[in-house]
């Protein structure tokens, strides 16, 4: 073979060929970076901007505080403190068995179970302990540790304890609205969360920065609610004694304002104590007054009563044939005190079934049902609580052949106790319904009236004509028939009384009972009217005329000794403010209604103790030894944080509120040694930036007041203070 013919290639065309080659390859790789970098830097700039940003910053929520609650002579019911809760990001903890170590060692639990907490994989979040009270911390709230976050956590004080309970509710541990006003009105109550981005240091420490935004929360509003404390004692006290008297599974406790329609108290035993939830009995949570239905018995008959005077089929001296038996369709009605006949007037005043019986067949189903309507039975009242049943009427076209005379004497119809008080109070006011309510007023932190409530009228459900005759019928229930245990001396009462067997094992029984007394006084100019109801009474006794219009008897009375006689008959007396007049006082121990609880403020820090007072609406004088004209102590160790060391009144006293009411509050000073100790850099010629990163970077937390150069900061540069400490820069535009 020849190859005289082939010429060898040149080498430097093969090296072209090479970078030829490695050029396309790296023109490629840069082709897909620009590619790649305009879509992170354009197309996707966003998603990575959040990304990145999720690595250094760090939004805090900030709570506000929740609306105060208040009775209507603005004693405060519902107030705020606050609790500890230390959680921690165990990606971040760099001392675990220390801090287990201390955590252990103040709550009395295992070191092993903090240690596996603050190990625990797979979390950035994990409680040690939620909502410790801030006088058992044992200093830890002031200690830091990488990765431990202190959390100080909003709670409600219930200044009054079980104490219209049920009424004001309570929160859970969001400070959320469970039952009650706090449920009702908890978007009112609540406020707005604000909140603060913070810069996150690589030990998981949050710091501010003028770069980032705030927003300051909205604190809640205030709400007002017609409610008397004095009034709501009363009535508590002697429906809990007369639950105990009598042998009761419970009972039930109302008085309105005749006239406006205003909730003054309201209660049903058992009761709770919202400021123990975890120890407290679940059956005193519910609002028996609206939540729970029953047979009301002979209080019904004021439908009766009430459509027959108006539609003039009786009137007062008409005369009704009761031979103490009324069988209809094999339903036999009789009569505990009967008689061959009786005048309409003794057919109320002795609770005549046989005759209301007959009146019922004369009235009609349509008209019977058109006047128990009228009178709120069947439908909602609207006050403004949670979980109002609105009961059980039914339509004439549902009745039965003995629907209409049982229905005339309280049964086949259910009811709650709002109700029956809503029906009385409109013929105690002249034949007029109006609107029951319990929020009186609601108000913003500037004092500024958001919402005032007006008493509002409903209908006229019956003439003035017609109420005037009911109101002396049940003047004589009082003075002569089955209520005359609800007789107060000196003071005319008008009222009904209830006896209603109840269903037991869907039989109704002769041996249990719904016993009950709606009153309301003065009988000639009524003011207010109290319902009382006991469930189920078994000492002997069970008429309602003998267990529930004593109770009646007792409310009133302690309520008339506290305003006096002159001034219950007074069309201004809801108005009055008679904890703070001037009058006559036979029960010394109503004062007791003026009492708040002084919260626990030893072993607090001293801000937090200022401001859980202010809180409060309490004033407080602080005594402290510490030297005042420097920072240092004798060893010259700073000041570092003051703590309560003792207070008079002491923590839990219930004392009488008033504007002169201070708590004084002896503190302690806590230092440090040296070596734990940063000094304070010299900021006042830098610029606010650059002031703030040279603080940051001293491990000290930046608090701005005023805007533009630095005149002054607080403490002064080079004192020597503990890493975490508050610097104020005092600035002014210039």
């Amino acid at each position: 073979m020849q190859f005289s013919n082939y010429k060898k290639p040149d080498k430097p065309v093969i090296q072209r060929r090479k970078i030829n080659f490695l050029f396309v390859i790296l023109f490629g790789i840069f082709i897909v970076i620009l590619i790649k970098l305009i879509n992170i830097q354009i197309i996707d700039s966003e998603k990575y901007k959040i990304a990145a940003r999720k690595q250094y910053e760090n939004k805090i929520v900030l709570s506000p505080y929740r609306g105060l609650i208040y009775d209507r002579n603005m004693n405060v019911l519902v107030s705020n403190s606050f609790e500890y809760s230390f959680a921690a990001d165990p990606n971040m903890v760099d001392k675990p068995e220390q801090a287990a170590e201390l955590f252990s060692r103040a709550f009395g639990k295992s070191k092993e179970e903090y240690l596996s907490k603050l190990t625990s994989q797979n979390t950035s979040f994990i409680y040690l302990e939620r909502r410790v009270d801030a006088s058992k911390t044992c200093g830890l709230d002031t200690l830091k540790f990488n990765g431990v976050i202190v959390l100080k956590e909003p709670k409600r004080v219930y200044n009054y304890g079980n104490l219209a309970s049920q009424i004001v509710g309570f929160t859970n541990a969001e400070n959320k609205g469970q039952t009650g006003i706090e449920l009702s009105m908890q978007d009112e109550l609540s406020g707005k969360d604000g909140f603060v981005i913070m810069q996150r240091d690589g030990k998981g420490n949050n710091r501010p920065s003028l770069d980032f935004p705030r927003k300051d929360p909205e604190n809640g509003n205030n709400v007002v609610l017609t409610l008397d404390v004095n009034i709501q004692r009363f009535a508590e006290e002697e429906l809990a004694a007369g639950v105990k008297n009598y042998n009761a599974d419970g009972g039930k406790v109302v008085v309105l304002s005749v006239k406006t329609g205003e909730i003054l108290a309201m209660s049903s035993n058992p009761t709770f104590d919202p400021n123990n939830i975890a120890s407290a009995d679940t059956s005193g949570m519910k609002n028996a007054v609206i939540s729970d239905i029953y047979e009301p018995g002979s209080t019904f008959k004021l439908v009766t009563a009430a459509a027959s005077l108006e539609e003039k089929i009786e009137d007062k001296n008409s005369v009704i044939e009761t031979d103490n038996l009324n069988e209809i369709k094999g339903l036999n009605i009789t009569d505990v005190h009967g008689a061959a006949s009786m005048t309409f007037q003794q057919v109320i005043e002795q609770s005549s079934n046989v005759g209301f019986s007959k009146i019922s067949l004369q009235l009609g189903s349509e008209r019977f049902y058109k006047y128990a309507r009228d009178f709120g039975f069947g439908i909602y009242n609207g006050v403004e609580l949670p979980g109002e049943n609105k009961g059980l009427l039914k339509r004439p076209v549902d009745f039965s052949s003995v629907s209409l005379p049982y229905m005339s004497i309280g049964y086949e119809v259910l009811v709650n106790a709002m109700q029956i008080s809503n029906a009385y109070a409109a013929i105690a006011n002249k034949g007029t319904m109006m609107k029951s309510y319990i929020v009186k007023k609601e108000f913003g932190n500037n004092n500024n009236i958001i919402f005032e409530a007006v008493p509002t009228t409903i209908r006229q459900v019956v003439s003035e004509k017609t109420a005037s005759i009911l109101t002396s019928l049940f003047t004589g229930v009082v003075e002569r028939g089955t209520g005359t245990d609800a007789k107060i001396e000196g003071i005319s009462i008008a009222g009904k009384t209830g006896t209603a067997q109840r269903l037991v094992n869907g039989e109704y029984s002769n041996s249990s009972h719904n016993s009950s007394f709606v009153g309301y006084f003065p009988a000639d100019n009524p003011q207010m009217l109290i319902t009382v109801i006991l469930n189920n009474p078994k000492s002997g006794e069970y008429y309602g005329g003998k267990v529930a219009a004593p109770i009646f008897k007792n409310i009133a009375n302690r309520i008339i000794n506290f305003t006096g006689k002159t001034n219950i008959a007074s069309n201004d007396f809801v108005n009055v403010n008679y904890s703070k007049s001037n009058i006559n006082v036979q029960e010394l121990s109503d004062l007791n209604d003026r009492k708040i609880l002084i919260p626990n403020l030893v072993n607090l820090k001293l801000e937090d103790a200022k401001e859980l007072l202010t809180e409060s609406n309490i004033k407080f004088e602080i005594i402290d030894s510490t030297d005042t004209k420097s920072n240092n102590n004798e060893n010259g160790n700073p000041v570092i944080t003051k703590f309560v060391e003792s207070q008079l009144p002491i923590a839990n006293e219930k004392i009488i509120w008033d504007e002169n009411l201070k708590v004084r509050i002896v503190v302690r000073s806590s230092t440090v040694p040296d070596d734990r100790l940063v000094i304070v850099p010299e900021v006042k010629n830098l610029s606010l930036r650059k002031a703030i990163n040279l603080l940051l970077s001293g491990g000290f937390d930046v608090f701005i007041n005023g805007s533009g150069k630095i005149l002054e900061q607080s403490p002064l540069p080079g004192t020597k203070q503990l890493p975490g400490c508050k610097i104020i820069l005092y600035c002014k535009n210039q």
